[in-house]
């Protein structure tokens, strides 16, 4: 199993030079497996270079690649009218949020209201590929190839959830926008139990987060105490806010490492092989 970081800033985008070396793009990261299907977290602003890398690259999976979300905040699903894939007739993508308890009733009215002319230039019914919205009420499901998925809710404005993904013995899991609360949410630990790589919720510092109460984000101290409750190889830290520069984010990578030697700042463009 491959991971490709496309998109790992939160809340919006920044573009200014100083924030080049983490990343401006928000949410969206690719799993390669080891099948070769690919499966993306996430439609961020990131997305829009992932579509440019899959014509690029000759990515030709068209019978069916799932998008799945964590949840439908803008910075989540924004960049998918920039998606370039999603205008080919021989395209075919299942976009889907898991779980009993999504609070999300109309999947396609959101992608679709966000499309809507007063907004973009193209609607979501003449992007061209084939595009189903999936909100299965199972949590625990093995796909036709074999790949085992379960997703949690978990705490953010709105609701969340994360992703389980189980290839043969190797496990990512996906957790972002997330807010623990007093205590660590045992049922993230649950999740990530013994996980090859934990994908976290990192925006704030441990200060920060003292006055960012309801927000729906963890610290990065969180991050890895969830990591060493459950066990987990590696930890890439996720949606960096939008205020920490390169030069910030550094600096919280090498405390982090004091900490938890097995942990990185997730980068755009940084490639995990588990």
């Amino acid at each position: 199993m491959k991971i490709t970081f496309y998109g790992t800033r939160g809340s919006i985008s920044v573009s200014e030079p100083e924030f080049y070396q983490f990343g401006g793009n928000t949410s969206c990261v690719l799993v390669t497996f080891d099948n070769g299907r690919i499966a993306i977290l996430d439609a961020g602003t990131g997305i829009r270079k992932l579509g440019r890398d899959m014509l690029a690259h000759g990515i030709e999976q068209y019978d069916n690649i799932f998008i799945a979300l964590s949840h439908t905040h803008w910075d989540h699903i924004q960049g998918f009218p920039f998606f370039t894939p999603a205008y080919s007739p021989q395209r075919h993508f299942t976009i889907t949020i898991s779980g009993r308890e999504s609070k999300i009733t109309n999947l396609e009215g959101i992608f679709a209201t966000q499309m809507q002319h007063e907004f973009f230039p193209v609607s979501l019914s003449e992007m061209g590929a084939h595009i189903s919205f999936w909100q299965p009420e199972i949590a625990d499901f093995t796909a036709p190839s074999g790949i085992k998925v379960y997703a949690s809710k978990h705490s953010h404005p709105g609701n969340a959830c994360g992703y389980r993904i189980t290839e043969g013995t190797t496990t990512l899991v996906y957790c972002t926008d997330v807010e623990h609360g007093e205590t660590i949410d045992p049922n993230v630990v649950k999740l990530a139990q013994n996980a090859d790589l934990l994908i976290h919720d990192a925006q704030y510092t441990p200060e920060e987060l003292k006055g960012k109460k309801g927000w729906g984000h963890s610290s990065w101290e969180q991050a890895i105490e969830v990591a060493l409750q459950a066990n987990v190889k590696k930890l890439a830290l996720f949606h960096h806010d939008p205020d920490h520069d390169d030069g910030f984010l550094a600096k919280v990578e090498k405390e982090c490492q004091r900490l938890f030697a097995n942990v990185v700042l997730a980068r755009e463009g940084m490639v995990i092989t588990l």
